[in-house]
C-alpha cells in the first residue's frame, strides 16, 4: 500500500512540476524564472519530506501492525492522504499563477491562499497521520504548528508581497521544516544508539 500511494504522490508532484514549467513557458521573463525556480525548490522540499519521513514512517507503523489494527490504520492513513494530494494540487495552481503574475506588484489573494493554504494543509495532513500513528501531541505540535502558522502569516501579507517573495517564504518554510525534521531524526537516532550500545 505504501509503495502504491508513494507512486501516486510522486505522479501528483510530477504533474505540479509540469504545470510550473508550462506556466514558465508562457512567460519568458527573469521574474518568472525566479518564481519557477523557487516553486521547484518548494515542490522538491515537499517531495523530500514526504518520502523521507511520511512514507518511511507509514511503512514502519503499518508493517508492525497486526490484524484489525493494521486494517484501521491503513484505512485512516489512506483517508488522510487525500489531503496530501489536494494540498499539492492547490500549490500547483498557486505556483502556476505566481509564475504568470511574476511581473506584477503582488499576487492575487486567491493564488496566495492556494499556495499558502495548500502548504498548511500538507502539514496538517502530516500531523493527522502522525497523531493517528500514536505520536505524542506535544511532539507533533512542535513541528506542525509552525508548518501551519507560517503559511497563514504569508496570507496576511498578501497585498505587500511580490509573487517571488510569497514563493520564497513558503519554500523557506518547507526547507526549514525539512531541516528541523532531519535534526530531530538524527537526535532520536543518537539517543537510541546511546541507550542500546
Amino acid at each position: 500500500m505504501v509503495e502504491r500511494v508513494g507512486l501516486f504522490v510522486i505522479i501528483v508532484l510530477g504533474e505540479s512540476v509540469i504545470a510550473l514549467v508550462t506556466s514558465a513557458d508562457h512567460v519568458w521573463t527573469a521574474q518568472a524564472a525566479v518564481v519557477a525556480a523557487l516553486g521547484f525548490v518548494l515542490l522538491a522540499a515537499l517531495w523530500w519530506s514526504y518520502f523521507d519521513f511520511a512514507a518511511t514512517s507509514a511503512e514502519l507503523v503499518l508493517g508492525s501492525a497486526e490484524g484489525n489494527r493494521a486494517y484501521l490504520l491503513a484505512r485512516d492513513v489512506g483517508g488522510f492522504l487525500h489531503f496530501f494530494v489536494a494540498a499539492v494540487i492547490c500549490m500547483a495552481a498557486g505556483l502556476a499563477t505566481a509564475v504568470e503574475e511574476a511581473g506584477h506588484a503582488h499576487l492575487p489573494r486567491r493564488a496566495v491562499w492556494a499556495l499558502a493554504g495548500g502548504l498548511a494543509l500538507y502539514h496538517l495532513a502530516h500531523a493527522a497521520i502522525a497523531l493517528r500513528f500514536g505520536r505524542p501531541l506535544g511532539y507533533v505540535a512542535t513541528w506542525a504548528l509552525p508548518g501551519v502558522v507560517v503559511p497563514l502569516l504569508v496570507v496576511l501579507g498578501t497585498g505587500h508581497l511580490t509573487p517571488w517573495q510569497v514563493v520564497l517564504l513558503l519554500a523557506a518554510e518547507a526547507i526549514g521544516h525539512l531541516l528541523y525534521a532531519k535534526a530531530i531524526a538524527r537526535r532520536r537516532s543518537r539517543e537510541a544508539r546511546s541507550r542500546n550500545p
